[in-house]
């Protein structure tokens, strides 16, 4: 009740005007409703540009639109009932051409047609705003016309409006005034597929406007107008996608449609058209897919090849594969939401230790094994004196030198123990028995920790770039394109040393493709960049050992990257198919396809409890000091040999 009395108290203010305005009162249901009728309906969209197309006789005069202006009184009317909005005014063939009044950036405007059959608003609004693409979400578009008895609304929107071109997301609304000339019946106009010449024009009943009610609406049109144009009556749009590791044998909609064999070729691409798969039911359209080999590089002639090359030249309407996000092609095309997150690191086998290091001294620090070191020198120089000192006192029950020292000793600390009745002193038997106590602890030290550090995760040192970088593993990439968008664009000294001293070292291969790459992180001592899912499915595909895949390690230094799809600037499909992405994504729709496309790794717990064994490589050491030592002990024997022969041949 309180709104109606506002409202009356409005329409006796906007009468008051009226009269203060017009020299003729017959004029102000026509001039002032239709304001009063587009000022609502700015308040409706939120809108404070507005553009009024007025032609000649728009006031009191004749009605064909070939009278003269009625003077300046109209201009001023209009600005005091729109004294809250930005208001321009153009007429059609007089003043400066309608593309002229659209600039790049300008807020969103409201333009009101008070002749929508006018035919020099054909000629001179119409043709422009179609021709130009200026029939889309960017204008929204008022239009007034007159209800006829012999032509429905329908046919007469439809015969002034069904040959222009227009989009899905066109926001045309035509007023038609009822036989009171008092209240406007409302109409909703757009078209499906603008690219389509012979595309039906769709007319759908809005609501109605009367100075008593208002702007009132249906409720099915308190919705987005996404939600409300979802159904696409079946129109065929243009899908691009590139594929680059389709095997031989396959068609190419049979492979981009298989979403159980050969997972790990072109995941990203056959991942995302399942969700075009939704997207197609969800708005009840058909897909027509172009393919071409790459996603896009722009030529020297600024054109563009692959995908990009497609959307810009008009042959796509967007791409059905996700396009990274990169400054050069912002410049080119739209992007819609996030529709794929795809991580790029190194994965490489870990090594059990960082370095080739004798594994037998590891268990101590190297401070430890010095103080061992000393220990042992000293208790062998003090038996050596409890040996002599016994000598004297007992006789010589046991040889003084230092060899017969050094063995006994060595046999001390290896736990074999030499005869107790080589010795009677009680120093000497305090000396030997706390050395054995001291060989003892060490000994159950050193090897209690050697099988656990083997039936235990051994900590792993390589876990950053830089640890990678210091290590002596290969270091490669894989040979596409992002990878060298990656290492060449980047500024960080370190990236840049791996990418030119590591991976672009002279002499050796190390761009290469995802194959060899997967073959030689399964012989070891080798790192790969490259999207990681990738990897990880060729790997379990060429049956790498449970042992092995439980030893590799990621590293990344890059964030993964986000990619989207792409259209042409302008395109009317942005605003659907950011809903129908965001609407996946909200609905789990897109985590669960995300899943089905993951690579399920083994159960590396399990692996922990087998068998544990230790490898030629960390034993090599061990062996190498084996044969260090008989190769020592045979050049001695050479030598001894040597020096026998001398004496035996010396003259007497």
């Amino acid at each position: 009740m309180i709104k109606l009395q506002v409202k009356v108290i409005s329409w006796v203010f906007i009468i008051l005007t009226g009269f203060l305005c017009t020299p003729q009162i017959e004029s102000i249901n026509t001039n002032f409703l239709e304001l009063a009728a587009f000022e609502d309906f700015l308040r409706s969209q939120h809108l404070q540009q507005s553009l009024v197309v007025r032609m000649k006789g728009d006031g009191v005069g004749d009605g064909d639109g070939d009278g003269d202006w009625d003077g300046d009184w109209q201009i001023e009317c209009h600005q005091k009932l729109l004294a809250n909005y930005r208001v321009q005014f153009y007429q059609p063939g007089i003043s400066h051409n309608f593309e002229d009044l659209m600039y790049y950036g300008a807020p969103r405007t409201a333009v009101l047609v008070l002749k929508f059959e006018h035919r020099l608003v054909k000629q001179w609004v119409y043709a422009v705003a179609s021709a130009a693409g200026y029939f889309n979400n960017s204008l929204a578009w008022f239009m007034l016309g007159t209800s006829r008895v012999s032509q429905p609304d329908e046919a007469q929107i439809l015969q002034h409006l069904g040959g222009y071109k227009m989009g899905i997301d066109a926001d045309i609304t035509v007023a038609m005034k009822a036989r009171d000339n008092t209240s406007w019946r409302l109409y909703d106009v757009y078209k499906i597929n603008q690219q389509v010449p012979s595309a039906p024009l769709i007319v759908q009943r809005k609501g109605e406007w009367s100075p008593w009610q208002g702007y009132k609406l249906m409720d099915t049109f308190c919705s987005s107008w996404i939600i409300r144009r979802r159904n696409f009556l079946n129109v065929t749009l243009r899908g691009s996608t590139a594929l680059t590791e389709k095997p031989l044998g396959y068609e190419d909609m049979e492979y981009l449609a298989d979403d159980k064999q050969l997972l790990q070729l072109d995941p990203m691409q056959r991942k995302t058209y399942q969700l075009f798969r939704l997207v197609q039911r969800m708005y009840n359209l058909s897909l027509a897919i172009s393919f071409t080999d790459n996603w896009g590089q722009q030529l020297a002639n600024g054109s563009w090849s692959g995908v990009m090359g497609q959307i810009t030249n008009g042959e796509a309407d967007f791409a059905v594969c996700p396009i990274r996000f990169v400054p050069d092609r912002q410049h080119y095309v739209l992007y819609s939401p996030v529709l794929h997150i795809q991580p790029i690191h190194f994965l490489f086998r870990h090594p059990r230790h960082s370095h080739i290091r004798n594994i037998f001294f590891e268990p101590l620090s190297t401070q430890v094994w010095w103080c061992v070191l000393c220990l042992i020198t000293f208790s062998t120089l003090l038996l050596l004196l409890h040996i002599r000192h016994e000598g004297r006192q007992h006789g010589n029950l046991v040889e003084r030198r230092v060899a017969f020292v050094w063995f006994s000793m060595l046999e001390t600390y290896l736990q074999q123990g030499p005869a107790t009745e080589l010795f009677r002193l009680l120093s000497t038997r305090v000396l030997i028995s706390s050395s054995c106590i001291f060989s003892y602890m060490l000994l159950q030290f050193y090897g209690a920790f050697i099988v656990g550090s083997l039936l235990s995760d051994n900590p792993r040192s390589i876990v950053n770039l830089r640890a990678l970088y210091e290590s002596n593993l290969d270091i490669g990439m894989e040979n596409i394109t992002y990878n060298f968008a990656v290492f060449g664009n980047t500024s960080g000294p370190l990236v840049r040393d791996v990418y030119t001293k590591k991976i672009c070292r002279s002499g050796q291969q190390n761009i290469i493709s995802l194959e060899q790459g997967a073959e030689r992180i399964i012989k070891g001592r080798f790192a790969f960049h490259t999207a990681i899912d990738r990897l990880y499915r060729l790997l379990l595909e060429l049956r790498i050992e449970e042992r092995e895949f439980c030893e590799l390690q990621e590293i990344m230094f890059n964030p993964p990257y986000a990619s989207a799809s792409v259209m042409a600037k302008g395109s009317p499909w942005r605003e659907h198919l950011a809903h129908a992405i965001l609407h996946l994504r909200a609905t789990g729709l897109m985590q669960y396809n995300d899943r089905l496309w993951s690579v399920n790794k083994p159960d590396c717990s399990l692996f922990k409890a087998s068998q544990v064994e230790v490898d030629l490589e960390h034993f090599a050491p061990a062996l190498f000091a084996l044969v260090l030592a008989m190769m020592a002990s045979a050049l001695v024997f050479l030598l001894e040999l040597l020096l026998s022969w001398l004496a035996a041949f010396r003259p007497r």
